[in-house]
């Protein structure tokens, strides 16, 4: 529990007198007064059944829906655990992804050797019956490599790899 300094207990000390002194001005007092005694009268007086009985079953009701509202509750996951990173160089490019739950390749993102940015693929016109594409950096400019099939079979390709290289 926090410590309260004697500076901060004398500003809590005034507001409290504050406060008590305002609900007096306004008659708060008196009205609080007639608060409790209603309900004292209501919980003192009789039907059937005492009120005061009636009062402590509706505290268990309300205790026992908490409880069982909370035992709906769904239940939280539990945290996931943290994914492996990795990294490797093939084709001339760096690669860096991650592992799921399962142990599958995720993201598989492909940066410059020099600097260090992640490189993009462009398409620099037809070879034969294929799109051609390099994998150029927009930032130092370098062309990390040039690939004469379709980008599926680049994927494939990188993941056969990634599998290779990984240990297990």
């Amino acid at each position: 529990m926090p410590r309260i300094d004697s500076a901060q207990g004398k500003v809590v000390a005034a507001a409290i007198i504050v406060v008590l002194a305002v609900g007096y001005v306004i008659g708060l007092w008196s009205l609080l007064g007639e608060w409790l005694g209603a309900l004292w009268y209501l919980l003192a007086a009789s039907t059937l059944v005492p009120n005061w009985l009636l009062g402590i079953f509706a505290i268990c009701a309300i205790i026992i829906a908490g409880m069982l509202g909370a035992s709906l509750r769904p239940t939280r996951q539990a945290a996931r655990p943290t994914q492996i990173h990795a990294q490797d160089t093939f084709f001339n490019i760096k690669w860096r992804w991650s592992y799921d739950e399962q142990a599958r390749v995720q993201k598989p993102t492909p940066y410059c050797l020099r600097c260090d940015h992640p490189l993009m693929m462009k398409n620099v016109g037809p070879y034969g019956s294929v799109d051609r594409y390099e994998c150029r950096c927009d930032h130092c400019g370098a062309v990390a490599c040039e690939i004469d099939c379709s980008l599926e079979e680049f994927e494939r390709r990188v993941l056969q790899r990634i599998d290779q290289a990984s240990p297990g």
